[in-house]
């Protein structure tokens, strides 16, 4: 990742895996771990602040970050944002957060590079909405493909 010009990227599917929302921002200067945390923070916000979502499965591809929201690594505990992201997952009725391969999580992972790309901040709600080949890669993981 250039860190001059580093982007984050969340997608939030329902049960089924069809798209709810998938959005990020540039971030320019984050680390790796600093953006695959600061990723896992906007979607778990997003999904409670303004879709008021109080059940979640959460995925990454960052085990050092999925041990952080878990509470499993007390080193994290001195971090504001990793306190802020545990804070939000306390506040949920249902949860369930996982590591998963970074080949499953491409979708993510392209709109991170998107918004690495442009300034600002952006927010897909609709399938209908999205750019082409973010459209091919949610279709992809809804068919059970991770290989293109």
């Amino acid at each position: 990742m250039d860190r001059a010009s580093g982007g984050v990227g969340f997608v939030i599917r329902d049960q089924y895996g069809r798209l709810i929302a998938a959005g990020g921002r540039s971030t320019p200067g984050l680390t790796v771990v600093g953006a695959e945390l600061r990723a896992a923070w906007e979607g778990i916000r997003y999904a409670r602040c303004v879709l008021g979502a109080d059940r979640l499965c959460i995925e990454g591809d960052s085990a050092t970050v999925i041990d952080w929201i878990r509470g499993v690594d007390k080193y994290g505990d001195g971090h504001p944002l990793i306190r802020d992201t545990r804070r939000l997952v306390q506040e949920l009725l249902a949860v369930r957060i996982g590591h998963v391969y970074r080949e499953v999580n491409r979708a993510a992972d392209w709109v991170a590079s998107y918004v690495a790309r442009h300034s600002g901040e952006v927010i897909w709600t609709s399938l209908a909405a999205v750019p082409y080949l973010l459209h091919c890669l949610l279709s992809s993981d809804l068919a059970g493909c991770t290989q293109s």
